[in-house]
């Protein structure tokens, strides 16, 4: 059940057909495969899903920030300017989210892993359809206190996507103006005009 104001769920009316318990375990079973995979990331004392992201920051900044001292074209100058104000900004939040996460998500999901495993009550609020038709979505939600883990079984293919969702993280809202087609369009709003991805979208435009 919908709660009002709020993106969660609540529970409704409790799951008693044991072939839905089963095939929402199926689900559970591949969070935890999951998190087993990723563990080195998930569940480090010292390493997050950010780092990369960080890394990733730090080594476009650094150059970015020497290159413009040589820009004279004044347009280009306010460009750069603009595109490493952003960095920083990113930058900041990203370092912030990592050390929320150390600090609050990974206890989080350590406990809820600690109970998916026997060792406590954990809450699984199961949504969608039949979940023995392939034909309809069927999704399993778990949650914390700050994180929200949904566990979906794609319509037909039967694939399964975990999403896990941080809350009360902030950020910055971007809004890219709709001057091209989509196909240069979702590249640029997804940063690869600062990678390899340039290379393609100056072929597109060109072409």
């Amino acid at each position: 059940m919908r709660i009002k104001g709020s993106r969660r769920l609540k529970c409704g009316e409790e799951v008693s057909d044991p072939r839905v318990v089963e095939e929402t375990m199926k689900l559970i079973n591949e969070f935890m495969n999951r998190v087993e995979k990723h563990r080195n990331v998930l569940l480090n004392e010292s390493t997050t899903p950010f780092d990369n992201a960080i890394n990733a920051l730090r080594n476009w900044l650094m150059p970015m920030e020497e290159k413009i001292k040589d820009v004279s074209d004044e347009g280009i100058a306010n460009l750069s300017i603009a595109m490493i104000n952003a960095g920083r900004k990113m930058l900041r939040l990203a370092e912030r989210a990592r050390e929320k996460w150390l600090r609050r998500y990974k206890p989080e999901l350590v406990e809820l892993i600690e109970k998916l495993r026997g060792g406590g009550e954990a809450a699984i609020i199961i949504r969608g359809g039949d979940p023995f038709n392939e034909d309809r979505s069927f999704m399993a939600h778990l949650y914390t206190k700050h994180l929200v883990v949904k566990v979906e079984r794609v319509v037909r293919s039967g694939d399964v996507t975990v999403t896990i969702s941080l809350t009360e993280l902030g950020g910055v809202d971007v809004v890219t103006p709709k001057l091209f087609g989509d196909g240069v369009l979702r590249p640029m709003q997804y940063g690869l005009m600062l990678t390899d991805g340039g290379q393609f979208i100056r072929r597109a435009i060109q072409k």
